[in-house]
């Protein structure tokens, strides 16, 4: 506890004794000499190198209270010290003048007949009267003067012999105790006030409390936020004027606690408690804890979203996915069957045809319906990252591996069904992973050395053509045998027509009872152009298109014109033709024939930029690639 004790002794020779007694003690403190105004400044120099607490004597400890904001222990004067210094005296004389503060004179009276002396009491309440008490003793006939420093020194001024009443080792001793308790009470004291500051200062919730008579002492910075209101235009003023939308003066008014209840405050809608403060059975304030009401909201949201995630639920069942299709019936009448199996289902579509949809009605229709569907894209993770996020990994396993290590998602599967979306997309190493998990049914942690038993359906689905990706090797065959057991083709949009008004009506209703707005009126013509539409995106370009109408054209009719311009040109076909842009394909020719035109408009369309092509088409980079090699398009 270096430099946080300081002692200053009104003179030379208690100075040396408080060194011995702190080498005796092991109390490490900052000695100095100084009296009264000396000692005042000596102080002041000592708490600002970093001293805590300040141990003097007599006036000098006197001066330092008045004088500094510093705790300051006073070195006692003991009745032995007092006995000792007047036996002394009787050396200068028979009558002799005890000088000092009451509690160092009480009783010096009852030593006159065991030391044979006659004593003057002469009590003073500050330094300033000694003079006065000194000429008060002369005239009394006072021989011999005992007292401190100051009196000592004004007694010889006078002409008086004087003695100084020096304190012994035992009083030094307990004053250096006392003084290292009080810095270590002190340095909790703060540090538990600097605790409850940071609490104040970082929580999120709003903290507003106010005194015994309702006057607010404390806003913390969220409050302030919460309530756009500066702490200083709060302070000192009655809560029940300056925030009358808080509970604060209700509590104070009736000692009742205001729990979980919602106030508006000015334009903020708040969900506040407030409780009263008692102590010793009296209240002496109340405290108030609020948060807005919007943030409480979002963070719910937030919570409940990880919390479904986190639960791998199948939201949709096969009875969901509405259709007026004779080929897309097909496609459900064989998923309901497929989903009494327990073989690995293969769902291949183009891109927003509804593939998870489909796997997840399967997940509900199955016997797994009570397990787990763990969803993964695996497009979407990255390379370096999926072996650990499918396998799981071990504690210490690479830099940066959680403690005790991570569940992949085979292990979140066990019970229930992986569905690996985008199936094709998987790297050619984890391909040979994946089909040694189907075989043995079982996973190895990365950086395991044991194997560790799964029961897991697999649901694979890919918009790619996986027959071409094993013919050229970025597929491996063993893999695409074991994944093709039972297979669902999906057909696009495009290919069942019949379909658009239902899901136009259907997906209207749900964006609007989603977002709370008039729905569009969508009349035949509008139909017809969707009908006209190749929808390259499928069902889920339909729902953004019917989104877009939702927010531009709720509550009125939809023109033709506007559909036009959100469709890039979409213009009205023929029978038994398709539109893509303006181009009209006819069903004639040979399919390669009819993709390279295709291909060559688009391309020709969007002044050969390849990823908007990609788009408009709804195929990938790679596929577009290998489909200007393939057709030999230029």
């Amino acid at each position: 506890m270096t430099g946080r004790l300081a002692l200053v002794a009104p003179y030379g020779e208690l100075a040396e004794l408080a060194h011995q007694v702190c080498e005796e003690l092991g109390i490490e403190a900052s000695v100095a000499t100084g009296d009264l105004a000396e000692g005042v400044r000596v102080a002041a120099g000592l708490v600002a190198a970093g001293a805590e607490v300040v141990v003097s004597r007599g006036g000098t400890a006197d001066a330092i209270k008045q004088h500094l904001q510093v705790p300051v222990v006073e070195i006692a004067v003991s009745a032995f010290d007092l006995v000792r210094t007047i036996a002394q005296a009787r050396n200068y004389g028979s009558i002799i003048g005890v000088v000092g503060f009451r509690n160092v004179i009480y009783g010096s009276k009852s030593l006159e007949q065991v030391l044979d002396v006659t004593i003057r009491e002469l009590e003073i309440n500050s330094p300033a009267e000694v003079p006065a008490a000194i000429a008060t003793a002369r005239e009394a006939g006072v021989e011999v003067i005992v007292g401190d420093a100051v009196s000592v020194r004004c007694s010889r001024e006078a002409g008086l012999p004087a003695l100084l009443v020096t304190s012994g080792k035992e009083a030094l001793a307990g004053a250096l105790r006392e003084a290292r308790e009080l810095a270590l009470i002190r340095r909790k004291e703060r540090a538990r006030a600097r605790q409850f500051n940071v609490i104040l200062d970082f929580t999120y919730e709003g903290i507003i409390a106010t005194d015994q008579a309702g006057r607010i002492t404390l806003v913390n910075p969220a409050a302030e936020k919460i309530l756009g209101v500066a702490a200083g235009h709060l302070l000192g003023r009655l809560a029940g004027e300056a925030l009358p939308g808080l509970a604060l003066k209700q509590v104070q008014d009736t000692g009742q606690s205001r729990l979980g209840e919602m106030h508006r405050v000015g334009s903020t809608l708040v969900v506040q408690n407030a409780v009263p403060v008692v102590a010793d059975g009296e209240m002496v304030g109340v405290v108030a804890t609020f948060q807005d009401a919007s943030y409480l909201q979002a963070v719910e949201t937030k919570v409940r979203q990880e919390l479904y995630l986190k639960g791998h639920v199948a939201q949709f069942t096969l009875a969901d996915i509405a259709t007026r299709s004779p080929s897309m019936q097909r496609v459900l009448a064989q998923a309901r069957e497929f989903a009494a199996a327990e073989a690995t289902v293969l769902i291949t579509g183009e891109t927003g045809a509804g593939k998870e949809m489909i796997a997840q009605g399967v997940h509900n229709a199955s016997s797994r319906k009570g397990g787990p569907f763990v969803a993964v894209n695996c497009a979407a993770v990255p390379k370096s990252l999926l072996e650990s996020e499918l396998f799981g990994y071990e504690e210490g396993a690479f830099s940066g591996a959680r403690r005790g290590g991570k569940k992949g998602y085979f292990e979140l599967a066990h019970g229930g069904t992986l569905f690996l979306d985008e199936i094709g997309e998987l790297p050619l190493d984890l391909q040979a992973r994946l089909l040694r998990v189907l075989q043995q049914k079982a996973v190895m942690r990365v950086g395991g050395d044991r194997v560790i038993p799964v029961d897991v359906r697999i649901i694979a689905a890919t918009h790619r053509n996986l027959e071409q990706c094993v013919a050229v090797g970025a597929f491996r065959q063993d893999l695409y045998y074991r994944l093709n057991v039972l297979r669902l083709n999906l057909p696009p949009l495009r290919d069942r027509l019949e379909d658009i008004p239902l899901l136009v009506g259907l997906l209207v209703d749900k964006i609007c009872s989603r977002t709370g707005r008039l729905p569009p009126v969508i009349g035949e013509e509008v139909l017809h152009l969707f009908r006209c539409y190749p929808w390259p995106g499928n069902v889920r370009e339909l729902e953004n298109i019917l989104e877009r109408l939702v927010v531009l054209c709720g509550g009125r009719p939809v023109s033709p014109d506007e559909i036009r311009e959100m469709l890039a040109g979409v213009t009205e076909a023929g029978p038994g033709g398709v539109v893509a842009d303006t181009l009209t394909i006819e069903l004639a020719g040979t399919l390669a024939e009819m993709e390279r035109a295709i291909i060559q408009h688009t391309l020709a369309a969007t002044a050969f930029d390849r990823e908007e092509t990609c788009r408009r088409l709804g195929i990938s980079r790679t596929t577009l690639w290998r489909r200007l090699k393939d057709l030999d398009v230029s």
